[in-house]
């Protein structure tokens, strides 16, 4: 079994995605291949062959992939309080169980018309100290706590069936998340193992991290970081930024506007026509957006090697960043140009994982496994 802390800075793991939805260019309906069990089976298999750390995972397939794979270790998003602690840790339990330790939780935070979907009305002010709570009663039972509880969001009587059979994990149930407000950077240091983000413009990142690190500090702790981001590598930098700008012109500004609006809004943003930024290329996408049309490369190609791009979650959070949070964010080039990039940022950063897309999600792994990663590795 896996140790969660058996990476760092010098070494930092690496982790895919695994996502049924999947293809050339998979944010475009014309672009996808048909969901299926068999899609996600082909990349866990690949991922785990490749010897990735771990897979970011949807929440709802994970467990049905564990027989298809022997290390890849799983990163699963959960919502706090939407299941009951207890269920919560027994359902942990049962996937350590049958993987032999390779669960880790993705805490999400959320917004709220995503929660209210699930059931949870809590008030925002309210909700990091639920998610405290919760969490820290789910690592108590994980690790086999069998006393009742009564607490201000959550209570449960006393175990009275035997435990669900081994392993724990060496520390308790891993748990990565993020949070970047004053009160998530609070809930952050409380409750996680692991800070991720997006990639954003690498003094900003930077900044945010030594925050973190800081608080976490003041509490005596001590966290790892991880950054999520795409790749297109290649042999040449011109094959690479071809790739990037053919998935653009395969992408049509429908597309991408059918869901901008409301997913600015979701994060408490102003919509489209309201939204500016003192950054001129972000304005420059903006701008382009509202006429109607998709930013050219010059937009979005903030920094060498790194621009800003479409994934297959832009139809949940504002397209080619323009909100500013790091979604979307790309690594484009040769592998040597890539490694260069990607060590700098990580060890400014101080990066321990990273967490890597690209599309479709097996055949990118293989690429970035066979070019980008070994030089990237000790």
């Amino acid at each position: 079994m896996r140790d969660a802390d058996d990476f760092h800075p010098g070494d930092p793991a690496f982790l895919w995605y695994i996502n049924p939805t999947d293809g050339e260019a998979p944010w475009e309906p014309e672009q996808r291949v048909t969901p299926s069990f068999d899609v996600i089976r082909h990349q866990a298999r690949t991922l785990d062959r490749l010897g990735f750390y771990g897979a970011l995972t949807t929440a709802r397939e994970p467990i049905a992939l564990i027989g298809d794979t022997t290390d890849l270790r799983f990163l699963i998003p959960c919502y706090p309080g939407v299941k009951p602690p207890v269920l919560m840790a027994e359902e942990a339990q049962v996937f350590d169980q049958y993987s032999g330790g390779r669960l880790i939780i993705n805490q999400v935070n959320g917004a709220d018309p995503v929660l209210r979907r699930y059931g949870q009305f809590t008030p925002k002010a309210e909700r990091y100290r639920l998610s405290s709570e919760y969490w820290s009663k789910v690592k108590d039972l994980y690790l086999d706590d069998t006393d009742a509880y009564e607490g201000e969001f959550f209570s449960y009587d006393k175990r009275y069936k035997p435990a669900i059979p081994g392993p724990r994990q060496p520390g308790g149930l891993p748990i990565w998340g993020t949070g970047a407000s004053p009160e998530g950077i609070e809930h952050a240091v409380d409750v996680l193992d692991v800070y991720l983000s997006f990639m954003s413009e690498p003094d900003a990142l930077t900044a945010l991290f030594d925050k973190v690190r800081t608080a976490a500090a003041e509490r005596r702790r001590t966290l790892r970081f991880g950054v999520l981001a795409s790749v297109i590598v290649r042999e040449t930098e011109e094959e690479a930024w071809d790739r990037f700008e053919w998935q653009l012109t395969q992408t049509r500004p429908e597309t991408v506007l059918a869901t901008a609006d409301r997913n600015l809004k979701s994060f408490g943003y102003p919509g489209l026509d309201d939204l500016t930024s003192d950054d001129p290329q972000v304005l420059a996408r903006i701008e382009a957006l509202r006429a109607g049309k998709l930013p050219d490369r010059s937009a979005l190609e903030f920094a060498p090697n790194m621009a800003a791009g479409l994934t297959t979650w832009t139809a949940a959070e504002p397209p080619f960043d323009i909100a500013g949070k790091g979604t979307g964010t790309y690594f484009v080039g040769s592998a040597e140009n890539v490694a260069k990039a990607m060590r700098k940022v990580g060890e400014q950063a101080g990066v321990d994982a990273w967490i890597l897309s690209g599309w479709p999600l097996a055949r990118e792994a293989e690429i970035a496994a066979d070019l980008l990663i070994p030089l990237l590795k000790g």
